[in-house]
């Protein structure tokens, strides 16, 4: 009796033991995978923190950064429902996110300020110069002040122009513009040609990974591109800040 005894508790034991290990190598793969698109992210977006959860079997993924980087112009935010390729916890060395993410839905906050900011650090040098931009509920304004060349002279006017943002696929756009120069409100031909200096606003191209946006919204001071974007059950979980 005692021999059974024992033989029963020691099966007990292997079956909790595998029981265990094998969650300890469910998380394991998870985190890993978390971990792995989390450094991806960091390197190719450049975010000032960020978060990032991953599914059980590795599956979708959902992120948060907030501060990243597009050719320059700082993101307030950036969040992502993702779909996962085969193993992404394999890719550690990945070139890039388009290796681990299969698709995703994305949602992003763009503030008035680095807008701004962005223009003011040489956006379109030699075209544009002092660009604000003021965002609103019905649209844009924006003032500053245009180079061109006049036969052999370059002559700088002052810009003011009003309109509406679209949302396209491969970016953010100017669109329903009008343009003043030095009071003057310019043909079309002439507002398309400044226009074209500047669209887009906001180019997808320097996202590496297959994301897609519903519709653009602007509030005062801010833009906001909106998809739909959920969060999922954290079965492996990266958090990092540059502030740590």
């Amino acid at each position: 009796m005692r021999a059974f005894k024992f033989f029963a508790s020691a099966v007990c034991a292997l079956i909790l033991a595998a029981t265990c290990c094998t969650a300890l190598n469910a998380g394991t793969a998870e985190n890993g995978a978390a971990s792995a698109i989390g450094r991806l992210l960091i390197n190719e977006l450049a975010p000032e923190k960020i978060e990032v959860a991953v599914s059980e079997g590795v599956e979708k993924a959902w992120v948060r950064c907030h501060g990243s980087k597009l050719s320059g112009l700082r993101v307030e935010l950036m969040e992502l429902s993702a779909s996962l390729a085969a193993n992404p916890a394999l890719k550690e060395s990945a070139a890039s996110l388009a290796e681990v993410i299969s698709e995703s839905k994305g949602r992003m906050v763009l503030k008035e300020e680095d807008v701004n900011e962005y223009f003011a650090k040489g956006r379109n040098a030699g075209a544009f110069s002092d660009m604000r931009f003021r965002f609103l509920h019905k649209g844009f304004t924006a003032s500053g002040k245009f180079e061109s060349d006049l036969l052999f002279t370059k002559i700088e006017l002052e810009l003011e122009a009003k309109g509406k943002l679209a949302l396209r696929s491969d970016g953010v756009y100017l669109e329903e513009t009008d343009i003043s120069l030095e009071g003057v409100r310019q043909p079309r031909r002439v507002t398309e040609f400044i226009i074209g200096r500047i669209n887009p606003l906001l180019s997808f191209s320097k996202i590496s990974f297959p994301v897609s946006f519903t519709s653009v919204d602007i509030a005062k001071g801010t833009i906001a591109l909106n998809g739909k974007v959920e969060k999922i059950a954290a079965a492996g979980a990266y958090k990092w800040s540059g502030a740590d």
